[in-house]
């Protein structure tokens, strides 16, 4: 687990992140579906009970607001364990491997209609 915050990789962001009403899970299993923290062209911020090591690669199913969803391979870059009453037990910042075309055009509008986050 790395110790670095996720509130000091602010500066290194080259996307805007909003938060929206998005839940993810991992692609092809019937688990419950997980809210996210924030999300961007560039990745988004999980919540997950499994833990996870840098670089680990994980493909997501991941629910926009119009209940329709996107299967995307992301690449987890940080993780943060979270207290006992926390959404889950980690924290993890996961990045978009490569983000299919059509699936950045519905990004888009998502990051278009909600406020970004400071």
């Amino acid at each position: 687990m790395t110790s670095e915050d996720p509130n000091t990789l602010k500066e290194r962001r080259r996307f805007p992140r909003v938060m929206a009403p998005i839940f993810c899970r991992p692609a092809g299993f019937l688990q419950p579906r997980k809210k996210i923290g924030n999300i961007s062209l560039g990745g988004l911020r999980i919540y997950s009970d499994q833990l996870y090591k840098l670089k680990d690669r994980l493909e997501i199913e991941i629910f926009l607001p119009d209940q329709k969803s996107i299967i995307e391979v992301v690449q987890v870059v940080w993780i943060k364990a979270l207290p006992p009453d926390g959404e889950a037990l980690y924290d993890l910042g996961v990045e978009f491997i490569r983000l299919a075309p059509e699936n950045v055009l519905r990004l888009q509008a998502v990051l278009e209609a909600f406020p970004v986050q400071p």
